[in-house]
């Protein structure tokens, strides 16, 4: 009688005991659906030592472009798009892209997309895309860091979105 009160003990603290965290202290796995929707690119800033940058992103457009471009993920295929805006220095443009979540494996998280087509094919004959470090994602914003150098200088851009709807369509 007694092993089987001891058993059931064991098995209630077992059962009850605190979830398994990750030994590692890396952050919690990200969730496609939180990227659901339309965003917008609210704000823009560059890291690195002063002075003035020209930063060319994706190998589109130069990083003030982004400002106010829309971008739609799509979580259950990873597609999606983004659209610069027209203004003075800047062409406006739609581009359709499919995307998905990296693990690098140090803890962090890069958004990867590549061009591609409506059938989303890569329009890269090599199959080349981007990466971007998520520095923060909730359900309404998200902080991508986008490495790059201008004259042999390293820096990065900062882009900050913010979730416009739920609501997506390419």
């Amino acid at each position: 009688m007694k092993k089987l009160i001891y058993l059931t003990l064991a098995v209630l603290v077992i059962s009850c005991g605190s979830t398994k965290s990750d030994s590692t202290g890396s952050a919690p796995k990200l969730s496609k659906k939180t990227l659901k929707g339309t965003w917008e690119v609210t704000n823009i800033r560059f890291v690195g030592d002063k002075g003035l940058y020209k930063a060319n992103l994706f190998d589109l457009a130069d990083s003030p472009c982004f400002k106010g471009s829309q971008w739609v993920f799509i979580p259950n295929n990873g597609s999606g798009k983004f659209t610069l805006n027209s203004s003075a220095h800047c062409e406006a443009s739609s581009n359709r892209i499919h995307w998905s979540f990296f693990e690098p494996g140090d803890g962090s998280y890069q958004l990867q997309f590549k061009y591609v087509d409506e059938k989303n094919k890569s329009l890269d004959p090599a199959n080349r895309g981007y990466r971007s470090n998520i520095d923060n994602l909730s359900e309404s914003s998200m902080e991508m860091r986008v490495a790059t150098t201008y004259e042999g200088n390293p820096f990065d851009v900062v882009m900050t979105f913010t979730k416009v709807s739920e609501d997506f369509a390419l």
